[in-house]
Parts: C-alpha cells; structure tokens; sequence
C-alpha cells in the first residue's frame, strides 16, 4: 500500500547528541509523500494544497532540487532521473518525494527525501540536504533494487555543513524503508567511529485529503515556522551548554554527490 497513493505522515522528530554534551529534544510534526509525477503534472486535486500556487498548503517547486538546478519548468522526475543516470541507474517506475510543505506560503525543509522504486523494489534513495545559510547539498545512494519491505542501511560522508555545531569530519548512516502505515527514517551520524548523534522521524499515514490536510493544520497551525524557530532555539540550548561553535566552511562546488 505504501506508494499506490499520497499521503500524511503525522508523527515526531527526535534528535538525542552524545558529544561532547548530551542534548537530546522531540517535536511533533507532519509529513507530505506525494508522487513526482502528481507534482510535475500538477494533478493533486485538492483544495486546501496548491502547485506553485498560494494556499493554506503549497508545494513550490523552487524549493527543491530541479528548480534550483535551473530547470526553467522546474519539474522533479527528470531532475531526479538525471541524478540516477550518473549513477548508472536507469529510470525508477515511481519516484515519491518525503518533505514539509509550505503553510501560507512558508516552509523550511532541512531534508528532502526521493524514494525511487521498480518492480516493487528499491532501486535508489536521494537525499537533498539543507542548512541556515542557504547551502543545500543532495545524496545519491543506490541501492541495487533492494527489498523494499525492510529497512535499508546506507551510509555517506558528510560534504556539507549543516550545524554549526558539528564538524565536516562525520559520517551518515541512514536507515529507511519504503512507507507503508508507518514510516521511520533514521540518521545516525558518527565521527571517528563513534556515535554523535541520531536523528529520526516516525509517523502513521494518513491518506491525502483535504480533511486531512484540515485536520493537521488544526494540530499543526504554525508548523512550518517552528521547524525554523527549534532549530534556532535547540542551538542556543547548544551554545548555553559550552558546546564549541564552527565557523561555516565554504560548500561543495558541486551539489550532489553518488
């Protein structure tokens, strides 16, 4: 049932850090999956989210990683094929998109995630990666059509700065599977060896409609403004506690890696 139609994941993100200080913090929030091909071919048909449009809900492409690519039409499918095809692999039959959308027109989205399948299969997972500053960095990792119905391990170097509180000398370890009534994303990020931090999302689906895209604004309605404002906050919290702060390098001259 996973990706045969879009949906809400409402749920909570937790980060627990383990060096040099302990930090740990939880937040409930919510989730679009949409199919790329609903998106580019703008066929949502729902009232409360719109396509490049002003809504109570939005979904702009600028946002992510075709339009900032500079495809002038901005479409996601074949940004994200294009993406594979460096990486060997040939066109996945689905590709679902993981992000916040926009709530009167206002969203942050420190990750995006691509989930490309075929033949039931996970051919590939992409990552589009995001800081404060305005840098964003995406992930390629295939996954050589591994079995979708169970978590997935994968891992790559860090290449971009995110936190100024975390040096560039880190590894990701994800964890993922194709969402089915439940999703869980996890990242585990480690230096050295050693565990730094894991970050995780865990929701329970709700099928898109405009009665649930209501009912989380209800739960939800400043949403995409506290994702912004936590992570603010959550870095005080860092600064108060003696944690060093690191000077933003200069990003990656590319902005994806495979």
């Amino acid at each position: 049932m996973g990706l045969k139609e879009n949906a809400l994941y409402l749920g909570e993100v937790r980060h627990a850090r383990y060096r040099p200080r302990t930090h740990r913090f939880t937040y409930r929030v919510f989730s679009a999956f949409l199919n790329v091909d609903d998106i580019d071919h703008d066929r949502l048909n729902l009232k409360l989210l719109s396509i490049d449009r002003f809504n109570l809900f939005s979904f702009r492409r600028r946002d992510h990683g075709a339009k900032k690519a500079g495809a002038e039409d901005g479409k996601l499918r074949p940004f994200i094929e294009g993406l594979l095809a460096e990486a060997g692999l040939a066109a996945p039959e689905q590709i679902h998109i993981l992000c916040y959308l926009r709530m009167f027109g206002f969203a942050f989205n420190p990750l995006t995630v691509y989930y490309c399948r075929s033949a039931g299969r996970l051919t590939a997972m992409v990552y589009e990666v995001r800081n404060t500053f305005g840098d964003d960095h995406i992930y390629v990792v295939p996954l050589n059509g591994a079995n979708a119905d169970r978590p997935l391990l994968h891992h790559r170097d860090k290449l971009m700065h995110v936190s100024p509180f975390i040096g560039m000398q880190a590894t990701y370890h994800f964890s993922a599977a194709v969402p089915d009534d439940n999703l869980r994303l996890v990242i585990r990020e480690t230096q050295d060896n050693q565990p730094l931090l894991i970050a995780s999302f865990v929701g329970q689906r709700e099928t898109l409609t405009d009665a649930a895209l209501f009912k989380a604004f209800i739960k939800h309605p400043l949403m995409t403004v506290k994702v912004l404002v936590a992570i603010h906050f959550e870095a005080a919290k860092l600064f108060m506690k003696g944690v060093p702060f690191i000077k933003r390098p200069q990003p990656p001259q590319s902005r994806h890696s495979i």
